[in-house]
């Protein structure tokens, strides 16, 4: 019983209210259940979590101020929607912060509203917040390469888990790297287009589908032209 109260996460929710100045202060609110359950231990709990994601906050801020922490002043809100360029290693440094946040609470927090505290106090969608920890994961700080856009990196991260499947991720990272290296330029879209030719090149070689009843066969042996499967030969031939 003590190491299931150990395990178990503190469900807490982000919120935001206003001052006197016109400004948004971030606020923890802990689920009413773990109240009860942990009782005197809630003020140093809520305080502990808090002080974690005020300081994600201000790194974020010291990262990409021109985006980032937008809750302190509404005012931000009429700021210049002028988009300013960001390199990939900024991207990079933000999806690290994420990362090690997420892993620093994870075991013991529950955030039941993330999604929205991000959208309001960093104007990232969860979706996104994901894909830049992902992006932090894959790659190391000292391969990040400026030349390469953020775009091209997302595309790779898109593809991860199908280029992973058929153990190609290592090889196109490596390729992407060497094109970065080399200062070659990259078309977001024709980048797409040659990651997902990647994918379908390796499943029509391990897969080949029959020209007349369109049933696969798996075959470790490249083939070229049209394949006919055993029964439509025989019938065929008859």
């Amino acid at each position: 019983m003590a190491l299931e109260q150990q395990s178990r996460k503190f469900r807490v929710q982000i919120t935001s209210s206003d001052n006197k100045l016109s400004n948004s202060e971030i606020d923890v609110v802990m689920d009413v259940s773990d109240v009860i359950t942990i009782g005197s231990e809630i003020r140093m709990k809520t305080r502990k979590f808090k002080k974690k994601y005020l300081k994600l906050i201000d790194d974020a801020q010291k990262i990409m101020p021109q985006q980032q922490a937008t809750y302190k002043n509404k005012e931000s809100k009429k700021r210049s929607k002028k988009s300013v360029k960001i390199n990939a290693s900024v991207y990079w440094n933000l999806g690290d912060l994420f990362r090690k946040f997420n892993d620093n609470v994870e075991n013991e927090f529950e955030i039941i509203n993330y999604g929205a505290a991000l959208q309001r106090d960093f104007g990232l969608t969860m979706r996104y917040v994901q894909e830049l920890i992902i992006f932090a994961s894959l790659f190391e700080k000292k391969e990040i390469n400026d030349f390469i856009p953020m775009a091209i990196y997302r595309a790779l991260v898109w593809k991860k888990n199908q280029l992973e499947e058929i153990n190609e991720l290592e090889n196109e990272k490596i390729k992407l790297l060497e094109k970065g290296k080399k200062k070659i330029f990259i078309g977001r879209e024709n980048y797409k287009k040659e990651l997902q030719f990647v994918v379908n090149r390796k499943v029509n070689q391990e897969t080949m589908l029959c020209c007349k009843c369109k049933s696969a066969q798996i075959d470790d042996f490249k083939k070229f032209g049209p394949w006919m499967c055993n029964s439509c030969k025989l019938e065929v031939t008859k």
